[in-house]
């Protein structure tokens, strides 16, 4: 899968391998490859699938998708994609392929759409994951909350997991999920952030503004076994 492995993230698009859970046999390299083009907004189509057989045509993909007509919707598409990449973070590999685990041994239609991914970044928060179809990151995820976002989608009690909206910045994420976890719901595509003195304000389409600060907190290992590290984030003041 060489040519896979040379598709850039970038602002527009963000590349994640997905697989079923277990262990898979070495298959031929030059198979036909399912791609999955989801997107990250309310308003966004739901996710399409392309089978392509010539592995080399995704290097001329635009980051939407192929425009010929490839891509069709599909019902059975990864619903939640959990972060097992072990490569990067012992924490993801083990913490991940447990939760996916706990998940696919209670077996039902849903549950059999939990999919183990690549990398999403975040892994000090693992075990992490991608609600496929709505583009929302999660973390520190255990079976009974990721069962909720399967079975029910986001809802407030889950958005105190919610890590952000892949497509917006980190300011406006933490403010959506802020937001979110108050019962709102924001339009992510009107969302604005202006520095005001030493905050920042986010606001969003018919919604008050939520006030930000950054913070940077005491030294603390990025990752499994890693040395201790200065982090910073945005703390939501309030609206």
């Amino acid at each position: 899968m060489p040519v896979v492995r040379q598709l850039p993230s970038t602002p527009e698009r963000r590349v994640v391998l997905v697989r079923r859970p277990g262990r898979h046999p070495a298959t031929d390299p030059q198979a036909p490859l399912r791609v999955w083009i989801c997107g990250s907004l309310p308003h966004d189509p739901p996710p399409r699938v392309a089978v392509v057989d010539q592995h080399a045509d995704l290097l001329d993909w635009p980051a939407s998708g192929p425009t010929d007509g490839l891509a069709r919707p599909d019902p059975q598409a990864p619903l939640l994609a959990v972060c097992t990449n072990s490569s990067r973070d012992l924490c993801c590999g083990l913490d991940g392929r447990a939760l996916v685990g706990a998940l696919t041994s209670a077996v039902t239609s849903s549950n059999d759409r939990v999919w183990e991914c690549s990398h999403l970044g975040g892994h000090r928060f693992a075990p992490t994951a991608l609600l496929v179809g709505d583009g929302l990151v999660y973390g520190r995820l255990d079976a009974a909350v990721a069962q909720s976002l399967i079975d029910s989608g986001p809802t407030p009690s889950t958005a105190g997991h919610l890590r952000g909206r892949s497509c917006l910045p980190p300011a406006a994420q933490a403010a959506e999920a802020w937001l979110l976890a108050q019962g709102a719901h924001p339009d992510p595509l009107t969302a604005d952030c202006e520095n005001v003195g030493d905050r920042l304000q986010v606001t969003f389409a018919d919604m008050p503004p939520v006030w930000l600060a950054p913070e940077t907190g005491t030294p603390r290992p990025a990752s499994c076994g890693g040395e201790a590290e200065t982090w910073s984030a945005w703390r939501v003041l309030g609206g």
